[in-house]
């Protein structure tokens, strides 16, 4: 996106120019009289601008309707215009533009029509642009009356043809004492002086093309996209923006997942070891030792059983066994008749 101005009331220095962010100007053809000094582009103003690297873009403008004076004012106007072009070391080779400075209606689209093709037969049509609001812009290059567009703001209704080289945007800024008005383009060419054209390297298919994969890329306007919310400044993201935002998040991401693989792979090998070792928890730990010799004293001694008679599992004096009962209940002991207390 580049930026300019175009100027009536003075002439601002170029050095101004540059400082304030702007890097073309748009220059009026014809003299403003004793009320506009400065609208005049002179052949001075001229080499300082292109000295500084200021592009210039010619425009034509008397009075704000002089297009409805016809073909014959095209023609005289062409003349002229292309005259102070050549004085000024421009070239006849590219566009100029003629004012429509007013809310033009369908009806005087006839004699705007008319005065650009008068225009053409001086200037050839390839070289004949207009300025003014959506309406009577969009009309003559529709009816290929003009063939290069330079839209304004005012009387627009908010619309803006897609098909315009320049954009005059309804801001006003003041550069070195002189209120100008504000244009921006996205195009290589709107029309310039100073453009090469004598190898292009893109056709205007090709330019239509790039600058719709630019809106795509950049958003609406170039300001950015809203689906893909906005940066540390507030501002929409661009697709590229969006993009970096989202590799910044899976990057994230992938470090916590390598956290938490991390992570279950030690509880997978702290489990794999205890597992392993089927050792008593603390505090039975402990105990753990001794609990187990005993353990496997009681089962030596549970071996021995089947061949030691133990008390009350003999025989007695009747020649009857004493060894308990299935039942597992332990023998009733026969009377006795031993005195109590014996």
């Amino acid at each position: 996106m580049r930026f300019g101005l175009d100027y009536a009331a003075g002439r601002p220095a170029p050095s101004a120019i540059r400082a304030a962010g702007y890097d073309f100007v748009v220059r009026y053809l014809s003299d403003g009289g004793p009320t506009l000094p400065g609208k005049l582009l002179t052949p001075a103003e001229a080499d300082n601008l292109r000295a500084h690297g200021i592009s210039i873009v010619s425009n034509w403008e008397t009075t704000a309707a002089r297009m409805l004076d016809g073909y014959g004012a095209g023609v005289t106007d062409a003349h002229s215009a292309l005259a102070q072009v050549l004085r000024c070391g421009g070239r006849a080779d590219r566009p100029i533009y003629f004012s429509a400075d007013f809310d033009a209606t369908p009806q005087q689209q006839v004699p705007i029509n008319d005065y650009l093709n008068g225009a053409a037969d001086v200037l050839g049509r390839a070289n004949v642009g207009i300025y003014g609001g959506y309406w009577p812009v969009s009309r003559a290059l529709d009816a290929g009356t003009a063939t290069w567009a330079w839209q304004t703001v005012a009387w627009s209704g908010g619309n803006v043809d897609p098909r315009l080289a320049l954009f005059q945007t309804g801001e006003q800024v003041t550069v070195d004492g002189v209120p100008c008005d504000v244009n921006q383009t996205d195009r290589a060419d709107f029309g310039q002086w100073d453009v090469n054209t004598e190898e292009p390297d893109l056709t205007p298919e090709q330019d239509e093309v790039l600058r719709d994969i630019q809106t795509q890329l950049r958003g609406p306007g170039l300001s950015g996209w809203p689906q893909l919310g906005t940066d540390a400044q507030g501002h929409h993201r661009t697709v590229v923006d969006g993009l970096a935002a989202a590799l910044t998040q899976i990057d994230e991401l992938r470090t916590e997942i390598s956290d938490l693989e991390a992570t279950t792979a030690e509880l997978r090998s702290e489990l794999a070891r205890v597992s392993g070792q089927h050792r008593w928890p603390f505090p039975f730990s402990l105990v753990e030792g001794p609990a187990t010799a005993v353990a496997d004293q009681l089962a030596k001694l549970e071996q021995l059983l089947p061949g030691v008679p133990l008390p009350g599992w003999g025989t007695g004096p009747n020649g009857d066994s004493g060894k308990p009962a299935q039942s597992g209940q332990a023998p009733v002991a026969a009377p006795s008749n031993a005195p109590s207390g014996n």
